[in-house]
């Protein structure tokens, strides 16, 4: 992502109802992925990620130049989350079995569905037992496409340490999954 151009748009954005749409179709997909893999539940996504790009929109004029929109888009969309958390008791139980048969190809053999569902129910017990900063930068990185550096930036951490901690989560990942 290029963070001078995000920066650009935001500032136009302002007063640009086309720029903000632009900003809101880029970063929608991450942000809902982001907001989505925490949750777990669609209903709950969809009012979390309209109340984000709310305060999005009402604040792009506090946006900090200095940083990635991205950066700030996304601590933005963290406080949300912590706080939308506050105020539900969440019951971690929730299923993505809904969610993952309707992205799964049609196409696939009932075994291979049997497989794949078993495979990403082993992954998603194994994320459970990461701890939440480790979950935090897989999520950031695999499901918002994030660098390392624009990790460090919303986490306030640094790029080398963010690489680190995923490292660590990846090798953790692999031995719960094997186990």
């Amino acid at each position: 992502m290029d963070k001078n151009y995000y920066n650009r748009l935001a500032e136009i954005a302002i007063d640009d109802d086309a720029a903000f749409t632009e900003l809101y179709e880029t970063f929608f997909p991450m942000v809902y992925a982001m907001i989505f893999a925490q949750l777990k539940d669609i209903s709950a996504a969809d009012d979390v990620v309209s109340e984000i790009f709310i305060k999005v929109a009402l604040n792009l004029d506090s946006h900090n130049k200095k940083f990635a929109f991205s950066t700030w888009l996304f601590k933005i969309a963290s406080n949300s989350l912590a706080d939308y958390f506050r105020r539900q008791k969440r019951n971690r139980e929730d299923s993505w079995d809904e969610f993952l048969e309707r992205e799964a190809p049609k196409s696939e053999q009932p075994e291979e569905k049997l497989l794949t569902s078993e495979l990403t129910k082993d992954l998603l017990r194994a994320l459970d037992k990461l701890s939440e900063r480790q979950r935090r930068i897989i999520e950031l990185k695999y499901w918002s496409e994030l660098s390392n550096v624009e990790i460090a930036e919303m986490l306030n951490l640094s790029a080398s340490n963010v690489g680190f901690i995923h490292y660590q989560a990846i090798r953790k990942l692999r031995e719960l999954i094997k186990s």
